[in-house]
């Protein structure tokens, strides 16, 4: 019997065979989709019956066996490829057009026992129409993927975050903004390594990338680079059917304008704007952290508190602006005067303060004295020689004092009784000085600490009703 004959009687029974052997080997086919499967199987073997039927010159011969015979699509597909091609199964009919082969050439084969010349000419038309369907579903199922990539690829370009798809290995499938940072085109570091890369960041791009595959969880991290650039990336694990990460996601968001404003304020509230020095707060924090830090391993340290002398007659000679150029040099040469472990800060006004770590009472007086004759140096402002000195306190812990108040009031005590005496010198607190503090002195402090902590109310009272100008009756029982 001739091979399409063969086709044409046992159509039902290849049909039902192929159809219980796809359910079985597919998973990924319904038993609702065992019509669709077998109507398509149906039209695949009725074209080959067709073509088979059809005599054919031998250049026509020639053109299938190099693949480039024509095929109808849409009369053997149908409604049949388009729904596949939605399921995203359509390479599934590769598995379809071998199982049929294999069917029908067996099952012919046993029935023919031997074949003849024509039979064999037959059998090689029936593997070329199976080829070039086969062809087809392999040229369907690229076109289609292509169909799908390309929008996903023109989002990931018209998007300004940087993105990029990771094989769990760590390679690179596609990016946008990688290539920018490496400064390559997106062909050369496709397939690359983040260690191959050569990135600031490749370590932890690596690492993200393990994490996400290892632990099967998205990951979110922050990464620095060089130029400087700061971004907020998040790690997306992709599992296929069979729960297995096949690719990991990489988007990014960049937030180096957010951090340089989230810096800026940070800098504004610990920084002081016209020295650079830390502020009152941020020293107060420090002076907390370096008591702790003394008690913990035992240490001593000592803290200072100085005040400019004739700076005001300095502002009167040459303005304001000029004595902010001063208060700037002044917190440079102190700066300079310290190590890097020590902490100076501006308190505000003229008032300077200084923790000296791990310092005992006679370094801190060799130190203090260094200080007091820096200042004592003259000040270039507008090419005006500028002197000035300062009244410095000095009070240790843990000697004179156990905690940051008492330290603080030591330290402001020391600096007054400095400038009782004439200023322009270090005192040491001692215990006396509480003790012998004068009314005026006190007061003075007292007045000092009021207007720099701003406790201090002003209030007005009328003496003359504005409405009559006449004086109120208050006032001239007063007088």
């Amino acid at each position: 019997m001739k091979l399409a004959q063969f086709i044409q009687t046992k159509m039902e029974q290849l049909l039902d065979d192929l159809e219980v052997t796809a359910l079985e080997v597919t998973p990924e086919l319904k038993v609702e989709d065992s019509r669709a499967l077998r109507d398509h199987a149906r039209s695949v073997l009725e074209y080959i019956t067709e073509d088979l039927l059809t005599s054919q010159t031998r250049d026509v011969s020639a053109r299938k066996a190099l693949g480039k015979g024509k095929i109808a699509v849409s009369s053997i597909d149908g409604e049949h490829r388009t729904d596949r091609l939605e399921q995203g199964l359509s390479m599934l009919q590769i598995k379809e057009l071998r199982g049929l082969r294999t069917r029908v050439t067996r099952a012919w084969g046993n029935e023919q026992r031997g074949l003849t010349e024509k039979d064999i000419d037959e059998l090689v038309r029936f593997n070329e129409a199976i080829d070039r369907l086969i062809a087809n579903s392999v040229s369907s199922y690229s076109a289609r993927r292509e169909q799908e990539t390309r929008p996903l690829e023109t989002m990931l370009r018209a998007s300004i975050d940087p993105a990029a798809i990771f094989y769990p290995y760590g390679s690179l499938f596609t990016d946008t903004g990688v290539a920018d940072l490496v400064n390559a085109s997106h062909r050369d570091i496709i397939g690359k390594t983040p260690l191959e890369l050569v990135l600031d960041l490749s370590t932890q791009l690596h690492d993200a990338i393990t994490k996400t595959v290892t632990t099967g969880q998205t990951q979110h991290r922050e990464f620095h680079h060089c130029l400087p650039l700061n971004f907020d990336c998040q790690f997306v694990p992709v599992f296929n059917d069979r729960n297995e990460i096949e690719a990991v996601v990489k988007t990014s968001r960049d937030i180096t304008g957010r951090k340089q404003a989230d810096y800026q304020v940070w800098r504004s509230a610990n920084f002081d704007s016209l020295t650079g020095l830390p502020n009152r707060w941020l020293f107060n924090d420090r002076l907390d952290q370096t008591l702790l830090e003394a008690k913990r391993e035992g240490s001593s340290f000592a803290l200072l508190f100085i005040e400019l002398d004739w700076l005001e007659q300095a502002n009167d000679r040459l303005g304001h602006e000029a004595g902010n150029q001063l208060l700037a040099q002044v917190a440079e040469r102190i700066s300079s005067k310290v190590r890097a472990m020590d902490t100076v800060a501006r308190l505000g006004g003229d008032e300077f303060t200084l923790i000296l770590k791990e310092t005992g009472r006679v370094g801190a007086k060799k130190a203090a004295k260094a200080l007091l004759t820096s200042l004592e140096r003259s000040f270039d402002v507008d090419s005006h020689p500028i002197h000035i000195s300062g009244s410095i306190g000095l009070t240790l812990f843990p000697d004179d004092g156990q905690n940051v108040d008492q330290l603080m009031d030591n330290a402001d005590q020391a600096k007054y009784a400095a400038r009782e005496h004439g200023g322009q010198q270090v005192q040491v607190y001692e215990s006396s000085m509480a003790q012998s503090e004068s009314e005026p002195m006190g007061l003075s402090r007292e007045l000092d600490d009021a207007l720099r902590e701003n406790q201090l109310e002003v209030y007005s009272r009328p003496i003359i009703d504005i409405r009559t100008g006449a004086e109120r009756a208050d006032r001239r029982e007063q007088a």
